[in-house]
């Protein structure tokens, strides 16, 4: 079952998800690329669009609005990216992965216990972040770096 401690309020939510970004496991390569995507300043094409320098939100690959959360979660192989780390996670939680909220790569902003599991879920997040945004590895090649 999932422990989650509950986040109420904008300004707690927003702390936490700091907390978490700073508290993570991670090397200092992944933090800048972690970073882009939780303050949504990468390039998409939505953002693009939001500011004129681009006629079309749309994703090049499916004609869907190209956001982060597309990029990471939705659009050509992130889809199955996500499904093997929501899996990973929700093995690590011990729940059923649809309890896993895609929202969770830009918005880490949960507590769990013990703090060896919080930092599990935090360090698998934010190398998919990376794997997704960074390096561009097929799903394959992310289920070897799983094992």
């Amino acid at each position: 079952m999932i422990n989650i401690w509950s986040i109420h309020d904008a300004r707690s939510e927003k702390h936490q998800v700091w907390h978490n970004f700073y508290a993570a496991w991670v090397s200092e390569e992944l933090k800048p690329v972690w970073y882009t995507a939780v303050n949504d300043i990468i390039p998409t094409h939505d953002r693009l669009a939001k500011i004129r320098l681009r006629a079309s939100n749309l994703c090049n690959q499916c004609d869907r609005a190209d956001t982060i959360q597309h990029r990471l979660t939705e659009c050509t192989d992130g889809a199955e990216v996500w499904t093997r780390t929501r899996s990973q996670i929700a093995i690590i939680l011990c729940t059923d992965p649809t309890n896993i909220r895609p929202e969770w790569t830009v918005r880490p902003c949960f507590q769990f216990w013990p703090p060896q599991r919080h930092g599990a879920v935090l360090w698998l997040l934010a190398d998919m972040i990376y794997y997704r945004l960074q390096r561009r590895v097929t799903s394959d090649e992310y289920a070897d770096f799983l094992r």
